[in-house]
């Protein structure tokens, strides 16, 4: 990784002329295999800056270059203050108690730096610190309490010393789906080992987990870019489960030996499924029509998807994303005016029907508690065309079953 050497000067200057003489804390870390103890020092936010690397808030961090329209400089304050603004967005409720907590006693848990003055471990403690002193204008809050690395740090090592203090197993839930599987992209980019990512972060060796994780976030991107908002990750934030489920439901159809075409038919009609506010439990059901070989489902399926298509811009146009993204947020769910769940809804159907084979009584019970509606209800126009067909396919069913009694 560059030295950014002016800033490790600075750094050096300051704690030669004012803090050489005090006993100093010592903050434990492991680093290229060793343990290590680091001297703590509280060091002016000034000569500190956001480290955009961050697995933390990657996927927020992602969202806002998108949005500014390029890279970020931390070293700037302008663009240093938009990451801060971002860090104290992330989860509103976590950053009210940790300012309440350091106004009332103070920052007691030290950050960790690089020699250089970039915070590997208390981004977000920093923007808290900078707000409390923006708000209050007092002098202990423009100093942040960390811990120094005393050499140059590899882009491997460096990961790994992030994920160590940040994604252990007691922090997975807090560092959020989509950000660990960013953190591990980042691992893998930085150039380590699925076998070292994973004891880093979890102690035990199946690199199958990786992969498996690493294919989610690939995905994760596609279904973004089929809508047309590539890396805003914060609309996946609550569909994650439902594109693990997609995810199972993929592997169970390369087991099955499908057609690659008729994969991609699947995945697309299960994107516009969870765009539609589907539940990841109904969802699940398509993983059983192809575990249960119900052909007549998967063609419902097949039927459904060859009207969907990834959202891509006229020639002349772009894509404008706010309005893709709230076509999103707003969708209101409703059977009734969409084809995809109409399709959805008889694939399931026909999915009932397969495990209810050689069950005649439920079966009847089914299609007369279906049908004996229809008979009471007025104000239906039976001779749309739809309707018509549907009739006379009925109509020969119930023959052909008449008939059925009397051939014993």
């Amino acid at each position: 990784m560059s030295l950014n050497l002016d800033n490790k000067t600075r750094l050096d200057k300051f704690i030669k002329e004012n803090l050489n003489n005090e006993e100093k804390q010592v903050f434990p870390i492991t680093l290229k295999g060793q343990k290590k103890l680091l001297k703590v020092y509280k060091l002016p936010i000034r000569y500190l800056f956001y480290n955009i690397r961050n697995g933390r808030f990657a996927a927020e961090y992602a969202e806002l270059v998108k949005r500014e329209g390029g890279v970020l400089q931390p070293e700037e304050s302008k663009d240093a203050e938009k990451i801060k603004n971002m860090l104290l967005d992330l989860d509103k409720i976590e950053t009210k108690r940790t300012y309440n907590d350091i106004k009332i006693r103070g920052q007691w848990n030290p950050g960790v730096i690089t020699e250089d003055g970039y915070v590997v471990d208390g981004n977000r403690r920093m923007a808290i610190l900078s707000q409390l002193f923006d708000d209050t204008g007092q002098e202990e809050w423009k100093y942040l309490l960390v811990a120094r690395l005393e050499e140059p740090i590899s882009a491997e090592d460096l990961w790994k010393l992030e994920a160590g203090i940040q994604l252990g197993k007691d922090e997975i839930v807090r560092y959020g789906p989509v950000n660990e599987l960013l953190k591990l992209k980042e691992g893998i980019d930085a150039g380590l080992s699925k076998r070292e990512i994973i004891k880093t972060l979890y102690g035990y060796e199946k690199e199958e987990e990786i992969e498996e994780k690493l294919n989610r976030l690939d995905l994760i991107e596609q279904y973004l870019k089929f809508f047309g908002i590539p890396k805003k990750y914060s609309k996946v934030k609550k569909r994650v489960e439902h594109l693990i489920n997609l995810q199972n439901i993929l592997v169970k159809c390369r087991e099955k030996e499908y057609d690659p075409e008729v994969i991609q038919k699947i995945k697309y009609f299960v994107f516009q499924l969870i765009k539609e506010g589907t539940s990841h439990l109904e969802i699940r059901k398509i993983g059983s029509m192809i575990e249960e070989d119900v052909a007549d489902a998967i063609s419902e399926i097949e039927t459904a998807a060859s009207q969907l298509k990834p959202i891509e811009p006229k020639a002349g146009e772009e894509i404008i994303e706010e309005e893709v993204e709230a076509a999103i947020d707003e969708y209101e769910y409703d059977e009734t005016r969409s084809p995809t769940q109409t399709h959805f809804r008889n694939a399931s159907d026909f999915l009932d029907v397969k495990r209810n084979e050689g069950k005649e009584i439920v079966l009847l019970n089914r299609a007369e508690k279906n049908l004996k509606p229809l008979i009471s209800q007025k104000n239906i126009d039976f001779t749309k065309s739809d309707c018509v067909n549907l009739i006379e396919k009925i109509f020969n069913y119930a023959n052909t079953l008449k008939q059925k009694i009397h051939e014993k």
